[in-house]
């Protein structure tokens, strides 16, 4: 049932309740717009920089708006730190989530339906669950709050399934306003979280995605022995036998490195040899990764959080929800599959705005691990033909079951499932999946979404790779892959922006200017994500990002403008 909608408080009242209750003098840039369009009823999405509190804004309206708020939230542990804090200024809060027993949830559940809380914290699965959905079907919500939204798109750096039931979810509860909020987004995967939650008319908010007290930095390594020394001499130089390096590319690094950071590895063996190697160095550090014990994981987090660990080596499995202030470095040891998922990882360090670091040890041998690890989950026609059989044999199922039969993996499965819907031979009646057809061959069924998928993987890897191998601004070179023109200027919060006679700054006006949207014969519509003085990056609905020479771009009119954005 959707709550009805009443006049929004005016703004005299939501600064009182941010100063009286949340502790807060103002709002931070992007806050109070995205507020604003919440509390009118409006669709958004909300596309703002890593520290930018992007919580407080849901936070607020629920304790405005006439009905319940839901936050669909990826992680057991950001909701548990939420939780927390709300306690602390006296806002109460609901939590249901798989690591509490069926009657915590039921009492949960309860407190929200007594009006006792007004604001309720799920995950993406529970939202999957029928049951679940009957009892919030009988609650007047107002609001449903997607946190990490990019989770949504298989575009996006870390897509997790249960967020494409939300949109069929929201339905089912009378279709609230929708709040769309994540801080690492291409124009591409803004569009398709658009299009995966059925917003309707959002108005999209973006808030500058950089973070100028960060510095960037690559180190080109071309061996393990290589690596090894960079870090020792990083984070142990004082350690007995410790190499002495070059200067550092200005004064403050070395005061950096020595303060809290995070080390991110691409699996957990790296994570836990790394850990060592700096315990051995006489570094307060330990380990963390999804495969620890959830005591060990939980007995690393804290430690961490009060200061007892200085450094975290850890898989990407540890970041979300840790919102440590003070953390003045990030370091990465393996190049990511992807910029977002870098940017995102990077965006951890100075949360307090002070100077903070993120570093890049790259190697290019690294570049075909990580091409195998983005490569996880690729369907083929065996895949699909376990699911055709397995739906012939039963006509109607669970998708529970139909892994269960398959031996799926969800993600996958989740692909199958969305490329049958399409070709209309699979539907879904109260929460079951059922053949159409008297038939279903696989062999009849296209795969083109998931060459598509292929192809976008591979091109993200190769701007990764770009990034890590310009001569130009590294920070531009991040903001243009969001979709944002930079004017680099006296940047000088980068290790190529430090160099003397560094590149040409890139083009920000004209045909080709970031943003502008284009057309190729082949590839079809894209929008212009960089453009230097001689070549020109596109990102194409096709095939991914590509990079033309801009000289061929003229001499042979291989890209044409277009009038309207894409």
């Amino acid at each position: 049932m959707h709550a009805s909608q009443v006049a929004p408080p005016s703004r005299e009242e939501i600064l009182r309740l941010l100063r009286t209750r949340f502790s807060h003098r103002h709002f931070r840039p992007g806050q109070e717009d995205v507020l604003q369009a919440v509390l009118t009823g409006q669709d958004v999405l909300a596309v703002l920089p890593t520290g930018a509190g992007k919580s407080l804004i849901f936070q607020i309206a629920s304790q405005v708006l006439p009905g319940v708020t839901i936050v669909v939230s990826p992680l057991l542990a950001l909701m548990h730190d939420q939780e927390e804090s709300l306690e602390d200024v006296g806002v109460e809060v609901a939590v249901t989530n798989s690591a509490r027993t069926d009657t915590q949830n039921a009492e949960e559940l309860a407190r929200i339906k007594t009006g006792e809380a007004r604001l309720l914290y799920v995950t993406p699965e529970r939202l999957t669950s029928e049951t679940f959905l009957r009892e919030l079907c009988a609650l007047p919500v107002s609001l449903l709050a997607v946190d990490e939204a990019h989770c949504v798109s298989e575009w996006g750096h870390s897509f997790r399934p249960a967020y494409q039931a939300l949109a069929a979810a929201s339905r089912r509860l009378g279709r609230p306003a929708i709040l769309a909020l994540t801080a690492t987004a291409t124009p591409w995967v803004r569009r398709d979280i658009v299009e995966q939650l059925a917003m309707r008319s959002p108005e999209i908010i973006v808030r500058g995605s950089d973070r100028p007290n960060i510095f960037f930095e690559v180190r080109r390594m071309e061996t393990e022995v290589e690596e090894v020394r960079a870090l020792r001499r990083l984070l142990a130089p004082d350690a007995e036998g410790a190499e002495a390096g070059g200067p550092s590319c200005d004064e403050q690094a070395d005061e950096i490195y020595s303060g809290a950071g995070i080390v991110y590895t691409a699996t957990t063996r790296a994570a836990r040899e790394t850990a060592e190697l700096l315990q051995a160095w006489g570094v307060s550090a330990d380990y963390y990764h999804g495969q620890r014990a959830k005591r060990d994981r939980e007995r690393v987090q804290d430690a961490f959080m009060a200061g007892d660990v200085r450094i975290v080596a850890a898989t990407n499995a540890f970041g979300l929800g840790i919102d440590k202030p003070d953390v003045r470095f990030v370091m990465h040891l393996d190049i990511p599959a992807s910029l977002e998922a870098y940017y995102q990882e990077a965006g951890r360090a100075g949360r307090d705005g002070l100077e903070a670091r993120a570093v890049l040890l790259y190697r290019p041998a690294d570049l075909g691990r990580a091409a195998f690890l983005a490569g996880g989950g690729r369907l083929d026609r065996a895949d699909l033909a376990a699911v055709c059989a397995a739906l012939m044999e039963h006509g109607e199922i669970t998708a529970r079951k139909l892994a269960s039969l398959t031996g799926l993996a969800q993600t996958p499965l989740l692909r199958i499932v969305a490329a049958l819907e399409t070709e209309q031979v699979v539907g879904r009646r109260r929460g079951r999946l059922r053949l159409l057809r008297s038939t279903c061959d696989p062999d009849a069924i296209s795969l083109e979404a998931e060459q598509r998928r292929r192809a976008y993987e591979a091109s993200r890897l190769s701007m990764m790779r770009g990034y890590a191998e310009t001569a130009g601004c590294r920070r531009e070179y991040i903001m243009n892959y969001f979709g944002e023109a930079y004017d680099p200027g006296d940047c000088r919060q980068c290790d190529n922006s430090m160099r003397p006679g560094r590149a040409a700054r890139t083009l920000q006006n004209g045909l080709f200017s970031v943003g502008a949207a284009v057309r190729h014969a082949p590839w079809g519509a894209g929008v212009v994500e960089r453009a230097t003085a001689d070549a020109l990056t596109v990102l194409f609905d096709a095939v991914g990002f590509k990079t033309f020479d801009l000289a061929l771009v003229h001499e042979r009119n291989l890209i044409e403008p277009c009038d309207e954005g894409v």
